[in-house]
């Protein structure tokens, strides 16, 4: 008779754990899925801001220029337009290694202010998987197609501004802490464009380059 009074009171032990289990995945899943509208107090540059806790906030998908950088600036200030003081809905909850909140960012008229800030050349796209993500990688090659800020002539540069001034610093695309330099008889020279917005520069001398941090490509004899 025990065994028998004690099935009970198991199956509901059982149904009421599962029920906590069900609610706790229910809100986890709705708090990094989406929060309700909170407002934007400071704009750190094109693609970070502060919300009302303080909380960092990275838009998904794009990387704006870093200050100082080309077009950090015009940047900045287009992102503080749309969203400063406002209240913007956060979707797609990611969190990154700088305690940043990562997310897809939205007006209350719907504004998509990730695929604003890649359309209108402020930022560019970055490989990143959501189902936004393609119309932001479309944007992406529509702005770059049409020169358009970061890859307007000021920002993206095959020649230097300065003819004696040839030697090009850039970033490693499979490292992009590693600044490598190469002069005019590097392989594969012509191929390699000055991306100022990332922080790539033209130099007149390798002295020059290695002073900033750059070492001289493998691709250089």
């Amino acid at each position: 008779m025990l065994k028998v009074k004690s099935l009970p009171f198991k199956i509901l032990l059982v149904l009421f754990l599962v029920f906590l289990l069900i609610t706790s995945l229910f809100f986890v899943f709705n708090r990094r899925s989406s929060i309700t509208y909170d407002k934007v107090v400071e704009v750190v540059d094109g693609d970070t801001f502060f919300i009302q806790n303080r909380q960092p906030i990275r838009l998904y998908g794009v990387n704006a220029p870093e200050l100082s950088n080309c077009y950090s600036e015009e940047s900045k200030n287009e992102l503080s337009k749309l969203i400063l003081g406002k209240e913007v809905r956060l979707t797609g909850l990611q969190a990154d290694h700088y305690g940043r909140v990562v997310a897809d960012v939205f007006l209350k008229d719907g504004t998509y202010i990730n695929l604003h800030m890649v359309n209108g050349g402020f930022a560019v796209y970055v490989r990143a998987y959501d189902q936004n993500i393609e119309k932001i990688k479309e944007a992406g090659g529509v702005a770059r197609q049409n020169k358009i800020g970061i890859f307007s002539p000021a920002c993206y540069q095959n020649e230097p501004e300065n003819p004696k001034c040839k030697i090009k610093g850039t970033l490693d695309e499979k490292s992009p802490d590693r600044k490598l330099y190469l002069k005019p008889s590097c392989a594969y020279y012509d191929s390699v464009v000055v991306e100022k917005y990332l922080g790539e520069q033209w130099f007149c001398s390798e002295q020059e380059a290695i002073q900033a941090g750059f070492s001289k490509s493998p691709n250089c004899k």
